[in-house]
C-alpha cells in the first residue's frame, strides 16, 4: 500500500524538496494534501502533477486568484480552520514545513489527530517544546525530525541507552559570514545574506544561518526532542557540512552521520522510515573532500547563539519571545528598515524587556509571541538600528 502523505508548506524549499523525492516513487507514496500561503501559480502547478484529494490556501487573494483558475478536481480550502480539515482526509504522514511561529498550529493539529509528523518547522518545538511533545506522547505519536541536525542525531542516537550519552554535538556551516569581521558584518545586504555557501534554503533560515540564530533555534529544537541538558549539547562550526551531527558516548565513542549537503536526504529518511529509498542526491566522496575542519562558534561576532543557550537555560517563555523578536528582527532587514548587526540587538532587548512565565497552554504560547513581537516592532519604528 502507498503511504499517504500531506506537505505543510508546500511551495516552500522542504515542500518542493519533497515532492521531488515523491515524484521519483509514485509506488511509494500518495499525496492527499498539500498547503501554500500565497504561492497559487505554483502550488497549481503541483496540483496538475500530484493530483492531491485536497489543498489548502492561506491568503484570500491567493485563495481567490486559485480558484478562478482551477480546473482540477481539488477540494480547495481557506482560513483558520483548514488545518483542521485538511487532515481528515485519511493522511499517513505530514510533513510540517511551514517556516516560522505560524507552523505551530499545523503541528499541533497533527498530533492531536494521532498522525505521524515529520517535523521541519523548528520554531513550534521552539516556542512550545514541553506542550509539543508531551501532546505527542499522549496521542503516541512519533515525531521524525526534517533538520539535517536533528536528523543526523536521530539516526545515531541508541534511545534504549541513552544515559550513556555524554553529549550532543550540532555542526554549523558558519554561513555566508563565517570569516567577516564586525565592521564588515555592519554594511552587509540582504541579498548578501541569502547567499548560503553550503544549502539551498529560504530567505527567513538563510537569514538565521547567516546570523546563527539557526543554530540557536536547533539548540532549543533539540533539548526537546532528545531530553538532553543542554549542558550536554554543543554547537561546532563544520564549514564544509559533510558532517551533520554527532552523538558522543561515556566510552569515548563518537558517532555521526554523513553525506552531501542536499535536504533530500534527510526528507527521504522521514518518508521511508523505518525503512529507506534510493534519492538521486550527489554522492560523498571523501577523496574528493580532503579534509574536515571543525572550530567551536565565535560567540562574540554571532551574538544570537549565545541569546539562544540563555533563553533554553531560562526556558519558560523565553524561547518563545527570542523566536518571535528574531522573526520580526529578521523580516525588517530583509526589507531593508535596519541593519543586520541589530537582528540580535532586537532580540536582546526584547528579551531584556519581557516578563518570563509558565507555558500551560497554547494559548499563552501565542500571547507570549504576541507581546514580543508588538515590543520588537515598536523598537523598529522607533528607528532602532
Amino acid at each position: 500500500m502507498k503511504k499517504k502523505i500531506t506537505i505543510f508548506g508546500s511551495t516552500g524549499s522542504i515542500g518542493e524538496s519533497a515532492l521531488d523525492i515523491i515524484k521519483h516513487h509514485p509506488d511509494k507514496y500518495e499525496v492527499v494534501g498539500l498547503t501554500a500561503n500565497k504561492n497559487y501559480k505554483k502550488l497549481l502547478e503541483q496540483v496538475k502533477l500530484f493530483n492531491p484529494k485536497v489543498i489548502s490556501i492561506s491568503d484570500k487573494d491567493s485563495f481567490k486568484n486559485f480558484k478562478n483558475i482551477n480546473k482540477y478536481n481539488v477540494e480547495v480550502l481557506n482560513g483558520e480552520s483548514s488545518y483542521d480539515e485538511i487532515l481528515d482526509y485519511d493522511t499517513d504522514l505530514v510533513i510540517a514545513a511551514i517556516t516560522g511561529a505560524i507552523g505551530l498550529m499545523p503541528v499541533v493539529s497533527t498530533l492531536r489527530k494521532g498522525i505521524t509528523l515529520a517535523l521541519a518547522n523548528k520554531e513550534s518545538l521552539v516556542c512550545s517544546g514541553m506542550l509539543v511533545t508531551k501532546l505527542a506522547q499522549k496521542q503516541n505519536v512519533k515525531i521524525l525530525p526534517v533538520d539535517s541536525e536533528h536528523n543526523a542525531i536521530y539516526q545515531v542516537l541508541d534511545y534504549k541507552n541513552k544515559s550513556l550519552v555524554s553529549k550532543l554535538i550540532l555542526t554549523a556551516s558558519g554561513g555566508p559570514f563565517l570569516n567577516h569581521n564586525y565592521e564588515q558584518l555592519k554594511n552587509v545586504t540582504p541579498k548578501e545574506a541569502v547567499k548560503h555557501p553550503n544549502w539551498s534554503m529560504g530567505k527567513k533560515i538563510s537569514i538565521d544561518s547567516a546570523t546563527m540564530m539557526n543554530k540557536g533555534l536547533e539548540l532549543i529544537e533539540a533539548f526537546f526532542l532528545f531530553d538532553i541538558p543542554h549542558s550536554q549539547i554543543e554547537v561546532l562550526v563544520h564549514p564544509e557540512s559533510i558532517i551533520h551531527s554527532c552523538v558522543e558516548y561515556v566510552d569515548g565513542s563518537v558517532l555521526s552521520q554523513m553525506g552531501t549537503p542536499d535536504m533530500r536526504t534527510p526528507i527521504s529518511y522521514t518518508l521511508a522510515y523505518p525503512t529507506r529509498i534510493s534519492t538521486n542526491v550527489e554522492r560523498l566522496n571523501l577523496s574528493k573532500v580532503g579534509k574536515l575542519t571543525f572550530f567551536p562558534p565565535c560567540f562574540d561576532k554571532f551574538p544570537c547563539l549565545s541569546l539562544a543557550y540563555e533563553s533554553l537555560k531560562i526556558q519558560k517563555s523565553a524561547p518563545a519571545v527570542l523566536n518571535a523578536a528574531n522573526e520580526v528582527a529578521v523580516e525588517a532587514f530583509l526589507n531593508k528598515k535596519i541593519k543586520f548587526v541589530s537582528i540580535p540587538k532586537i532580540v536582546e532587548k526584547t528579551l531584556n524587556k519581557t516578563s518570563f512565565y509558565e507555558l500551560n497552554s497554547i494559548k499563552d504560547v501565542i500571547e507570549a509571541d504576541i507581546e514580543a513581537r508588538e515590543y520588537a516592532s515598536e523598537l523598529i519604528k522607533t528607528g532602532f538600528n
